[in-house]
């Protein structure tokens, strides 16, 4: 297997013996490469990644991710291990002092040197908070998506949010917060507009001026539906998904040997989100009640960020009571992968899942795969053994077991 680590797509031209402490993404890509390279991992995989997941693997938080940003941004010269947080609080006052930004988007009567230090060091934050971070420090809009996406590990703009879309229209045109207030309030007694004849806006719009802006603003405050949306999308992209796994689960019964021995065919209709919550989360324990055991019972919850593929979850999703998360489409891609190319050599079903799950992630305004995320390098690993959903199963199982011992 080492012969072949050059062909993981992870960060290929780096020299990874002149990894910086600050570099997260070269880090992340050089330990899986070592990791999944051991002469162990073909014969204990689910041992070694649950080792390497638990023991060995950097969480980087919310706050690691913008001192990051601060440092680079701010051309610091001593190791990035040694700046202080005092050094990094000082530059984000001067900064949004500077910008005239406000410390909260919200009344407050906290501090903003308390509100930065727990920006500093929280493991993560509220979407609102980027915003404001991106006017205090200037950021760049691109710079603001990446903190959406791979730090927060959300949707991108959401461009079927009036806020949202203010946000992003004036960031990209370095404008202050206050002009962001200003085109909110006008927003609050916006006369709604009718959609002109087949224009379909999609997950980019095109909104170079202000006229451009308040046109599309005026479409929201009508209450349109853009098919081509993201939140449309994530929603159509996981139901082509969640379709997809009940069709392998109900055949997956049909050949079941309990099964056999009843008069019953299965199709993908009689799959409830029950069944997939069993086949998906076999490895987690259940209660008394039939739930799945909390996730807090788990040594791996702050690694998978709280949580499961459970059919409360999946439930939710149907209702429209949940959004799309990416974990919920990495979730299911894996699964499907995991079945449909059982047979496979590990790397053609690892490179297919990256080729499949980027597109729709991308399709969704969701950003990349990120190996910095345990919970997606744990996925990534998964599918370099020869058994995915097994070893998957065996290390949420274990995570159970190590909490109760």
């Amino acid at each position: 297997m080492k012969n072949r680590m050059q062909d993981l797509d992870f960060e290929q031209a780096v020299a990874f013996d002149s990894v910086k402490d600050y570099e997260f993404t070269r880090k992340a890509a050089q330990r899986f490469r070592e990791v999944v390279s051991l002469d162990s991992f073909e014969e204990e995989d689910a041992d070694v990644i649950f080792h390497y997941l638990y023991k060995e693997m950097e969480l980087v938080s919310f706050g690691d991710h913008l001192k990051r940003y601060i440092y680079e941004r701010a051309g610091l010269e001593e190791p990035f291990g040694e700046v202080t947080t005092e050094i990094y609080r000082d530059i984000v006052m001067d900064s949004f002092k500077e910008t005239y930004t406000p410390r909260s988007m919200t009344p407050t009567t906290t501090k903003l040197s308390s509100l930065v230090n727990n920006w500093l060091n929280q493991a993560s934050v509220k979407r609102e908070t980027v915003f404001l971070l991106g006017y205090g420090l200037r950021m760049e809009v691109e710079d603001v998506s990446d903190f959406l996406t791979r730090v927060l590990r959300e949707q991108d703009f959401d461009f079927h949010n009036p806020d949202e879309v203010i946000y992003w229209y004036t960031l990209r045109n370095h404008q202050p917060y206050h002009e962001a207030e200003v085109l909110k309030e006008e927003y609050k007694n916006m006369a709604p507009r009718e959609k002109k004849q087949g224009v379909v806006y999609g997950s980019s719009p095109e909104l170079e001026t202000e006229e451009e802006l308040k046109e599309y603003l005026g479409w929201l405050k009508s209450g349109y539906e853009d098919p081509l949306s993201e939140q449309s999308q994530a929603f159509q992209e996981f139901m082509t998904l969640y379709e997809k796994a009940r069709e392998i689960i109900a055949a997956m019964y049909q050949t079941d040997e309990e099964e056999k021995e009843k008069p019953r065919i299965w199709t993908s209709e009689d799959i409830t989100p029950s069944d997939v919550e069993k086949v998906i989360c076999s490895g987690i324990p259940i209660n008394s009640m039939g739930n799945l055991k909390k996730m807090s019972a788990s040594i791996l919850s702050r690694h998978f960020s709280q949580k499961r593929f459970s059919r409360q979850r999946i439930t939710n999703i149907l209702n429209h009571k949940f959004p799309v998360e990416r974990f919920d489409l990495i979730t299911l891609e894996f699964f499907i992968i995991s079945q449909e190319m059982d047979e496979e050599d590990p790397f053609t079903r690892y490179h297919e899942f990256l080729v499949r799950i980027q597109e729709i992630l991308k399709n969704c305004g969701m950003g990349e795969i990120y190996i910095v995320n345990p919970y997606e390098c744990f996925i990534l690993m998964c599918l370099l053994t020869d058994c995915p959903l097994a070893v998957f199963s065996e290390i949420w199982e274990k995570s159970y077991e190590e909490q109760e011992e």
